[in-house]
């Protein structure tokens, strides 16, 4: 058996001179496929240290150790105080409405810890908590109430354990747009696959690939505005929405057959677009546009004279503004004759097929032919 780390020695020594830090409660919990019953235990926070995989800040988490060009260790009092500040200031709303009630009526749930101490669910509690009892000296302040997860977990099940844990808790606050598709990232890279993923998080696989495409399409974005991955940067600029309509807009292309240079220059196009200030509204009404035939040039010769610095940005901007106008005045021309084809067609069935016409059909069809008639002299 494994030597348990010093941090696991600690939490074993004070369980073993507290027995009363066992609470006269279980938490049900799913581990590796089982139901297990868990005590919960009120230890000390000072045996405990932060999770920096959390993913409801990945997105800062990986800012600031960029920023820092090194990992954070929470295990130092430095780091950790950076870790507890994040969880504090991201949702401060939702951060109040928490910390008042566990000022007034303390932890209702347990969080989940390692064996050694790592918060995997509950890091948010524990920086209010934190802060609580700095600012009333309070002893009770002091302690999270929380399960002990079996010794010798591997990563893919502490990070299911944490997916189904924050995603039934009563104080749930959401991910956010950037930290749900880390979250979806963390997971694939641990080695779930889609189908695994999907079923943990509630989705299906199309929601997984489509997902795990905008984050790829982010972070090529982020390179090409910033020259670096800044998942907080992306966040703070709020252009999820439109890389989901920029994802939409590749598929669509992909399935209308278009080449992998024209993709990859449709999409330089679209990155260019955001970065000039377009609104997801903009970028799908390019992705309607360029589906006709004809209509990648306009926007291909703005980019090039982008890349030239013949145009500014905003003058790029318009000029895409002017391309997505000429093609809905084209989409609008281009509809009478549209359904010019699919009368057309409809007819055809009825020959291709030997349709028996019987008086109410042939009734409708003379019908037909005379609104004809009456179009084609009022219009022709």
């Amino acid at each position: 058996m494994p030597v348990k780390s010093e941090y696991e020695q600690r939490i074993k020594a004070y369980i073993d001179s507290n027995p009363d830090s066992k609470m006269n409660r279980v938490q049900r919990i799913e581990i590796e496929g089982q139901i297990h019953d868990l005590p919960v235990y009120r230890l000390p926070i000072k045996l405990l240290a932060f999770n920096i995989e959390n993913g409801r800040f990945a997105a800062d988490l990986y800012t600031m150790e960029a920023n820092l060009r090194r990992k954070l260790n929470t295990r130092e009092a430095g780091d950790a105080n950076k870790v507890q500040q994040i969880l504090l200031n991201r949702y401060p709303n939702e951060t109040k409405r928490f910390r008042e009630d566990l000022r007034k009526v303390g932890q209702l749930e347990p969080g989940a810890i390692t064996a050694a101490g790592v918060v995997i669910n509950g890091n948010r509690r524990m920086a209010i908590l934190i802060e609580l009892q700095k600012e009333t000296s309070e002893d009770r302040f002091g302690y999270l109430e929380t399960i002990i997860l079996p010794r010798n977990l591997n990563d893919t099940e502490i990070y299911k354990i944490e997916a189904r844990l924050q995603y039934a808790k009563e104080f749930k606050i959401g991910y956010g747009p950037v930290n749900e598709l880390l979250k979806m990232k963390e997971g694939l890279d641990k080695g779930m696959t889609k189908r695994q993923l999907a079923a943990l998080l509630l989705r299906d696989e199309k929601y997984i690939e489509e997902h795990s495409a905008q984050l790829s399409l982010l972070e090529a974005y982020s390179k090409y505005a910033w020259g670096k991955i800044d998942y907080k940067k992306i966040e703070e600029m709020q252009i999820t929405e439109q890389m989901t309509d920029v994802e939409k807009n590749v598929r669509k292309l992909k399935s209308e057959g278009h080449s992998l240079s024209e993709i990859k220059k449709l999409l330089e196009v679209q990155f260019a677009y955001i970065k000039s200030g377009c609104s997801y509204q903009d970028i799908r009404a390019l992705g309607k546009a360029t589906s006709l035939n004809g209509s990648e040039r306009p926007y291909v010769d703005a980019l090039s004279m982008l890349n030239k610095k013949r145009v500014s940005e905003e003058s790029f901007k318009e000029l895409i503004d002017d391309a997505n106008e000429g093609a809905r005045i084209k989409q609008r021309e281009q509809k009478p004759v549209e359904l010019a084809i699919r009368i057309l067609e409809q007819v055809k069935r009825f020959r291709d097929n030997q349709y028996k016409i019987t008086p109410e059909i042939k009734k409708y069809f003379l019908e037909i032919s005379n609104i004809i008639a009456k179009l084609t002299k009022k219009r022709g």
